[in-house]
């Protein structure tokens, strides 16, 4: 597909990668209407697919929408508004997907491409790291989910910091701030071997765990401990229970 391919760089991992290196991985309408979203689908409807990194080829992660597209130039409210619509199935099915996802993030990470980013559950960068949120400086305000996912990572002061200047952070201070959790020198390298290490965990307990903490995120005490109290007793008549505990048990019982 135009501007994206997938890889698999080991078992149980998919490689999601934006593929336009000329635009610094902008976004076109192919991309925001079809090819992200369809992608995605297909994804989380692969049994075989255990966890998925997104990454961009090139100079940069995503420089966020292709200034040409025609999501800046509806002729009406109405007509941008169903742009949108379509465009943020994206994030939707990023946090929809049964399976843990890694963002490999380096050079311009703006925008959309921050949105895509955000949510993602882990966020690792390289040592080249220009990240932020200029929406307000043209007279916009936040979509692609910056608005939900990064007071939920930062916290309201600090997400607001971003948003209402608009000023792009280092990789330096994207850590220091908790919006990404690992700089490496070689992020591909470090988010494939995580995402490996992820996708080797039994994948019905990840999904039921990975559900549940972003659930808790919306719901009060007494209803999360509800969610876990499903989880839990559906995972203890799963397939995935029985020889797992029993080796954990053998382990415990040799270790002491």
């Amino acid at each position: 597909m135009s501007g994206l391919r997938i890889e698999r760089p080991g078992e149980g991992v998919a490689m999601l990668v934006l593929d336009r290196p000329e635009r610094l991985n902008a976004l076109d309408d192919s991309l925001l209407l079809e090819a992200l979203p369809g992608a995605l689908a297909s994804l989380g409807s692969d049994a075989s697919v255990r966890a998925v990194v997104i990454t961009g080829a090139g100079r940069a992660f995503c420089a966020g929408a292709d200034l040409e597209c025609t999501g800046f130039t509806q002729p009406t409210a109405t007509d941008a508004e169903a742009y949108m619509r379509r465009s943020h199935l994206t994030p939707l099915r990023v946090r929809a997907l049964d399976v843990p996802t890694v963002a490999a993030l380096h050079g311009a990470v703006v925008g959309a491409g921050l949105g895509l980013a955000l949510a993602c559950d882990f966020r690792f960068t390289g040592p080249e790291l220009r990240m932020g949120s200029p929406f307000v400086t043209m007279g916009l305000v936040p979509d692609f989910g910056v608005s939900y996912f990064l007071p939920r990572i930062v916290g309201a002061e600090r997400a607001l910091d971003l948003l209402l200047t608009g000023r792009l952070v280092d990789a330096a201070e994207a850590l220091a701030l908790g919006l990404v959790s690992r700089c490496c020198d070689d992020v591909v390298a470090e988010a494939v071997a995580f995402a490996a290490t992820l996708a080797a965990a039994p994948p019905a307990a990840v999904a039921a765990t990975r559900r549940n903490v972003y659930r808790s995120l919306e719901l009060s005490l007494d209803g999360e401990l509800e969610q876990e109290v499903r989880a839990q007793s559906l995972a203890l008549f799963g397939s995935e229970f029985p020889g797992r505990f029993a080796a954990w048990k053998q382990q415990v019982r040799g270790g002491g």
